[in-house]
């Protein structure tokens, strides 16, 4: 991989680096030297850059996870540049795989499109949903870049939810602190848990329904699901934290607003509402 940065102010490589945090053991080697170019030639740590300048910083690939089968699914690509991949997952669809999930996951898929493409790299995602949540999903190429979009608490990711109730408050944040609850893979409001925020507004009501958008950073598993279930709104089809069975579960990240870390452009994907979500909208 090539990270190519445009050079703001005049000052020496080593400096350079230290500010946009890039270790130096992550670059390739040449000719017993680290592979750094000013203007297609090679520099060292010690040459100073000007402003204006493109420096490029030749990092390592990555080799493929092997214990990843490839699989030929649909893998719908929202968004594609040299350091990020960014997807649309469709719900009950799971992430990673698992010794219960080794195939028809997200990632299956992911790694099959990075070996048709030549794509040396490890899956990392930066951005995460449950299974039976569908949307965006933000993956880097390189752990560095995954490092820089994680340290930087850049992405704030911006959901659709169906409430199965009214909420008191049309817009409001829930600061509670969540755990897991001990021997299962649920989740509940403890206040010796993991700090988080959900913030939210209801966009309109129906049947005793509530639409909401939600914006968090830094979301914990089951953070959402396990805030509005707390207040008695849980979120329609959820079946593991209200009764429900019949209905898919009703939440989609539909909007990412955040900058490349490299080349600093602004990303903003919007996608439109799911199958799924649509047709329980028609009922209102």
């Amino acid at each position: 991989m090539e990270l190519i940065y445009r050079v703001k102010k005049p000052e020496t490589i080593s400096r350079f680096m230290h500010e946009n945090n890039i270790p130096p053991k992550i670059l390739e080697i040449e000719d017993n030297k680290q592979k750094i170019t000013v203007n297609n030639k090679m520099k060292a740590k010690k040459n100073t850059i000007k402003k204006g300048e493109k420096i490029h910083f030749f990092i390592k690939d990555e080799v493929r996870d092997p214990r990843i089968q490839s699989e030929d699914v649909n893998l719908e690509i929202v968004y594609e540049d040299p350091y990020l991949l960014i997807v649309n997952k469709p719900n009950n669809v799971q992430m990673m795989i698992s010794k219960s999930h080794p195939h028809g996951t997200l990632a299956n898929a992911v790694n099959n499109y990075y070996e048709k493409n030549d794509i040396n790299a490890k899956i990392h995602y930066v951005t995460k949903l449950d299974r039976e949540a569908s949307g965006l999903i933000v993956i880097a190429k390189h752990k560095f870049i995954k490092y820089l979009l994680s340290n930087e608490n850049s992405i704030t990711y911006y959901m659709k939810v169906i409430l199965n109730g009214v909420l008191e408050l049309k817009e409001s944040y829930i600061p509670l602190p969540i755990s897991r609850v001990e021997g299962s893979i649920l989740r509940e409001v403890a206040e010796k848990g993991d700090e988080c925020t959900t913030n939210y507004k209801v966009l309109d009501e129906f049947n005793n329904h509530s639409l909401v958008e939600v914006w968090i950073k830094d979301k914990l598993a089951h953070q959402i699901r396990v805030h509005f279930s707390y207040f008695f709104a849980p979120v329609v089809g959820d079946k593991l934290y209200s009764d429900e069975t019949d209905e898919e579960l009703m939440m989609y990240c539909y909007k990412l607003n955040f900058k490349n870390p490299i080349t600093e452009e602004g990303i903003r994907l919007e996608l439109i509402e799911p199958k799924h979500f649509k047709e329980f909208l028609k009922k209102k």
